[in-house]
């Protein structure tokens, strides 16, 4: 099949979902939701940890001072190729280490971060941007 064998309809309608797709692609990247100009500090029980791509997931069961538990998702910046070059690795953590994780807390209140580091049990210190 040739170029000349599609139809103006048909190049515009793939034009049209080839930027659809583009934009999506571009807002999925945003880490607009993350309020950077603040840092926090979690410690917590990891329930998950997922090192895939295209970014890698942890969630941390959170102690407030009234004992009650949250659990928190926390979102590295880095891929995860980016992420293995900086030491990260399937085994960085299980389920039930305590952890400690620094980041840019969402912007609307929920309980989440986009991480910036993560403190092991072993003392080890994992860059997550």
């Amino acid at each position: 099949m040739t170029f000349k064998s599609f139809s103006i309809s048909t190049i515009a309608a793939l034009a049209l979902a080839g930027g659809a797709w583009a934009g999506t692609a571009l807002a999925h990247h945003s880490n607009a939701h993350f309020d950077q100009s603040a840092h926090i500090s979690l410690q917590g029980e990891v329930v998950e940890y997922q090192l895939i791509n295209p970014h890698a997931f942890i969630y941390l069961n959170v102690e407030n001072e009234n004992g009650e538990v949250t659990e928190w998702a926390l979102q590295t910046g880095g891929n995860v190729g980016r992420l293995i070059r900086a030491n990260w690795s399937q085994d960085s953590m299980v389920t039930g280490d305590t952890i400690t994780a620094t980041g840019a807390p969402m912007r609307d209140g929920t309980p989440g971060v986009l991480l910036v580091t993560v403190t092991l049990p072993d003392g080890t210190i994992l860059g997550a941007e």
